[in-house]
């Protein structure tokens, strides 16, 4: 009886500590670890993906980004000039801006006429700003913002 104990709990001395090995078993085969590395592999290849992925994304975002923020300094700069500069004369220009390795084609339209919405008082302002790169579709779609600009008219109450 005490043999069979002996084979059931064999006991290995290792730097002073006792282990015990039960039922004969070692540790993790080669196959194991083998296989426990491969799902490990498989893991870290996914989330090395997700990674540039999301890289790409944060920076067509943030060409979208500047993209606005053209399309808004633009339109405060027509919206703080004189009703009477020629900048705001009815017609279309376009114009080209670079920031950071990008190119963005700036559209700027003024309407006057009731054709668009306008009239003789009120002048219809559309900014598009267009980024030219992009790695996605909607990163190079333009970004649009349109503002009403009323000229100061004398009223009848004032002759």
């Amino acid at each position: 009886m005490t043999n069979m104990k002996r084979r059931r709990h064999a006991q290995t001395h290792i730097e002073g500590r006792t282990i015990r090995n039960i039922h004969g078993e070692q540790g993790f085969t080669l196959l194991e670890t083998t296989i426990a590395l491969l799902v490990m592999l498989v893991g870290a290849l996914a989330i090395g993906s997700l990674f540039v992925l999301a890289t790409n994304y944060n920076s067509d975002a943030g060409g979208r980004s500047i993209a606005l923020a053209v399309a808004q300094q633009q339109m405060e700069e027509l919206r703080k000039t004189p009703s009477t500069d020629a900048s705001l004369n009815a017609g279309s220009r376009t114009t080209t801006f670079t920031s950071g390795n990008r190119q963005y084609s700036i559209v700027t339209t003024i309407c006057s006429t009731s054709d668009c919405g306008g009239s003789a008082a009120l002048k219809i302002i559309t900014i598009q700003v267009s980024p030219q790169t992009g790695s996605r579709p909607w990163a190079r779609g333009p970004v649009t913002v349109i503002s009403q600009r009323a000229t100061p008219v004398l009223g009848a109450y004032l002759q």
